[in-house]
This record gives C-alpha cells, structure tokens and sequence, in this order.
C-alpha cells in the first residue's frame, strides 16, 4: 500500500489487520474484481458491496446467492435479481464510480431488535495525547432496509437498550460493553501510528447472533445527529462538541 488515505475505508482496513488484536474482528474484505466477488460469494453465499470512499450508506449494493448463479441484490429497500456470474459483476461495475473503486466484502449476519438489523456507533476523541470515549448509540435499521444509517431512516436506542432487546443468544451485558469499548481503544491506538494528528473516530461495530464483534468501518468525520434523537444521549452530544472546541494543537 502507498501512503495509507484517511477517507479510504479499504486502506483502514488494511491497517486494522495487520494489527494481530484487531485483525480477527475484520470481516474478509476485498477490491471488487470478478474473482474476487466470485471467491467470496462462494465461500460466504452472502456479501456486501460498497465505496471505499463515501458515507450515508450510499452505494451499498447486499448480494445474496439463491440458486446456481442466481443472486438477489437489495439496494436500500428495493430488491433485484440476477442470473449468471458475468451480469451479476457487470451491473456491480456499472453501479461503481470511475473515480472510487469499489469493495466486496463478507456480509455480517447482525443481530436484530425487533426484527431488523442493527449496529453500534461509538465516538472515541482526544484534546492531546489521551483517548476517551465520548459517545455511543445503536442504529436499528427501518423495516425491509439492511443498512443501518440514520440517513435511511434507522431508528436511534441506547447500546444498553438495543442489547437487552437483540436477538444475541447467551447474552452477557457487562462483558460485552466492556470489550467493545476495549476494541474502540484498540482501533484509535492502531490509527494513531499512521493518522498521528488525528483527533475523532467514529467505529461502527456489529454483533452477530452468537455475540461476536465485528468492525464494520471506522470514520474519520462521524456524523452525530444521532445523538440528538434521544434526550438520554444529550449529554454524550455536548461532550463531543466540547471535545471539538476544546482541542489543543498534538504535539
């Protein structure tokens, strides 16, 4: 890799692997070729294709394989399908900007509240040289979606809330919260040697059913409108804009 892109979500997660306690919550991710979407869908029969570049969910294309070399996409809420492997990555590449390659990746099988998907939002920020997590919510996606940003319509709870209320069998609260903020702490720690002036990370983390973490992405400019939605996160808001205002100059 070339000098590593703090907007490039692939270059992330290159970095986050070689990292030997981070790496094992990666999901397999690779640059959208044939072969490559072709191997993973084989080996997982589920992925997700997205920007290495962008936010607000766009460009997420869920590929699901139904039959021989026959795939359902779901496109926000809207479903399509596609018969054969050649018009299957075809339309993949037509949906790909000429500037912004594409990545195929294993699609995380989230636990759900309520029926729907959902995944974790934790604000992790520092004035100088020390971490703190400063905010956390869950995204619960809306009804027929899979992605889970707000933009889309994902409802906001709770992390505590949205556990309780999950599908994840055999579950243990304190453990759980315990090492997820562990893997956050772990995340800035691991940016910071290549992204050294960098001051906010937003990690987006998903559960599966059986309680395994996993990091989905981790954003240089995280959006936190979602903390306004929930009077009981308000406090968590106005730490992070303080965290904002505050910040002194990394030396």
């Amino acid at each position: 890799m070339n000098k590593p892109k703090i907007n490039n979500k692939f270059h992330k997660n290159q970095l986050l692997m070689e990292d030997p306690q981070l790496a094992k919550f990666i999901p397999e991710s690779k640059i959208l070729t044939k072969k490559n979407l072709i191997d993973l869908l084989n080996k997982y029969k589920n992925v997700v294709i997205k920007p290495t570049r962008g936010s607000l969910g766009k460009g997420i294309i869920m590929v699901t394989e139904i039959g021989m070399e026959e795939y359902e996409l779901l496109i926000l809420n809207k479903k399509k399908h596609i018969n054969g492997q050649n018009t299957l990555y075809i339309y993949l590449k037509n949906q790909e900007n000429d500037f912004i390659p594409n990545i195929v990746q294993y699609y995380i099988p989230l636990a759900k509240v309520f029926g729907r998907p959902i995944d974790l939002r934790y604000i992790i920020q520092r004035k100088d040289r020390d971490w703190t997590i400063t905010g956390k919510y869950a995204k619960v996606a809306k009804e027929g979606y899979a992605v889970t940003n707000f933009e889309h319509g994902s409802s906001i709870l709770t992390v505590e809330e949205a556990l309780k209320n999950s599908t994840i069998k055999n579950l243990n609260m304190n453990k759980l919260l315990v090492k997820l903020e562990s893997i956050t702490l772990s995340i800035s720690k691991c940016l910071t040697r290549y992204f050294t002036n960098h001051m906010i990370w937003g990690c987006d983390l998903g559960i599966d059913e059986k309680g395994e973490i996993w990091i989905i992405e981790v954003n240089a400019a995280p959006q936190t409108k979602g903390f306004l939605e929930l009077e009981s996160l308000m406090p968590m808001y106005k730490t992070i804009e303080s965290f904002k205002i505050n910040k002194k100059k990394f030396r």
